[in-house]
């Protein structure tokens, strides 16, 4: 795809060793990775989709970015909140603390973007197949999320694995996340955020040893 009809920014955001990583990469390279290390500070890639709309097909890029989920690595990924158009918000459907830390993410977005129609949040619980081979595994009912996503007005991505899931149902359920980003904030992109986006291709992206 050479042209986009559409330039997103959409960022990954969650507590560490949830699995932001794990499906940054898979949705990007098309496989699954073991043995990942934490992202410090920020990775970034193009992902390209086709979206269905009211007014047709659109071509979309997306400028995807990994953030660090450590507290000592949090403030980098806050500065790369301002021109998001979509944040992808994970935690570990099998770890409780991943959940509850949410509310301190979300006071981080709304510091950084505040409350307005320019970018829409999405939920992610992850891991769901630790608990189908071990029920006594969850710890954060799927209920609490939904009923956490009409309070906070995010949009309910579900549960999934990022180990499990097939490459092609990955990439349909991304592309059901952009096109509710466009149900929500259209083509309604600044010019001065599109080029900040452009200016982040350099961002860091070293792993720690």
């Amino acid at each position: 795809m050479s042209k986009a009809q559409l330039t997103y920014k959409m960022i990954i955001i969650g507590d560490s060793n949830v699995g932001k990583t794990s499906l940054f990469k898979k949705i990007t390279s098309e496989k699954f990775e073991n043995n990942i290390i934490s992202t410090i500070g920020i990775d970034k890639r193009t992902l390209y989709i086709t979206i269905n709309t009211q007014e047709g097909v659109k071509d979309v890029e997306i400028q995807l970015f990994d953030t660090a989920g450590e507290e000592k690595f949090r403030s980098i990924s806050i500065s790369y909140f301002r021109g998001s158009n979509g944040l992808l918000v994970m935690y570990d459907i099998t770890k409780s603390d991943t959940f509850q830390n949410l509310s301190d993410w979300l006071e981080n977005i709304n510091s950084s973007l505040g409350n307005n129609d320019d970018y829409l949040a999405i939920l992610l619980g992850n891991k769901l197949d630790l608990v189908e081979e071990d029920k006594n595994k969850r710890e954060v009912e799927e209920q609490d999320a939904q009923e956490f996503c009409q309070i906070n007005k995010m949009f309910w991505g579900g549960e999934c694995s990022v180990k499990d899931i097939n490459i092609d149902k990955l990439k349909n359920m991304f592309k059901s996340f952009i096109e509710e980003i466009y149900k929500k904030v259209g083509s309604n992109i600044k010019k001065e955020d599109s080029l900040k986006v452009k200016k982040n291709e350099k961002s860091n992206k070293k792993k720690c040893c």
